[in-house]
């Protein structure tokens, strides 16, 4: 695993394909949350300690988690709150692009554009994955009425995931609703490669509206 140093408050984490099998883990284990992945991701934090020296300044921690294309993952983790999304986000493009080409050779750069286009963040989309039905009410439930929220919801195993369309909020209230988030589940990087895979392989509960949904569901 390659730890790297954000800032203070973020860190970013590649775990490879190597790494992955020495842990016995797939990526069905991430992001079903299980109790392997769990325990997986919680040593990835307490690591970052060693690797980097990463100080945990409060318990809410923010993570987001991109797969890759030789089956490892992108961690990146902060504690910092809704004004570290964007830079989180930037870095997660710029290990992409830097992964993508390691993976090609130099003749083969129309597949590494096509590649890093496939796998290129989604600005204006967030998704969550929740352990439990409930966790997804629960964080529904924390966005005001007041609030209209562009929202699908999709199942894959076990696992539930939500995904938040910025559309007319702003990004600043778009980062702090993410930022809500995190109490009940982890955020996952949107790029096509991974919404067509939600779409192929999960079953879509609630096509939109569904933190509305949700959220009446949960107060009744």
């Amino acid at each position: 695993m390659k730890y790297k140093k954000i800032n203070d408050a973020t860190v970013q984490c590649i775990v490879s394909a190597d790494d992955m099998t020495e842990y016995g883990l797939t990526l069905s284990d991430i992001f079903e949350r299980n109790e392997r992945g769990e325990e997986f991701l919680r040593d990835i934090i307490e690591r970052a300690h060693d690797e980097v020296g990463y100080q945990i300044n409060n318990g809410n921690i923010a993570m987001q988690i991109t797969p890759l294309k030789d089956d490892g993952l992108v961690v990146t983790f902060t504690d910092e709150g809704p004004m570290a999304f964007k830079e989180m986000l930037q870095n997660l493009k710029e290990v992409l692009q830097e992964f993508s080409a390691e993976l090609a050779g130099q003749e083969e750069q129309a597949k590494v554009k096509a590649q890093q286009a496939d796998q290129e963040f989604d600005e204006n989309r967030r998704m969550f994955v929740f352990h439990t039905m409930h966790q997804t009410m629960q964080y529904a439930a924390t966005i005001p009425n007041t609030y209209s929220v562009k929202s699908h919801l999709y199942k894959e195993g076990e696992a539930y995931y939500l995904v938040l369309e910025k559309n007319r909020l702003s990004y600043k209230m778009f980062n702090k609703i993410s930022a809500q988030a995190v109490e009940f589940g982890n955020l996952i990087a949107v790029c096509e490669e991974r919404m067509r895979y939600l779409e192929e392989h999960g079953e879509c509960l609630i096509r939109d509206r569904a933190v509305s949904k949700l959220r009446r569901i949960y107060r009744a």
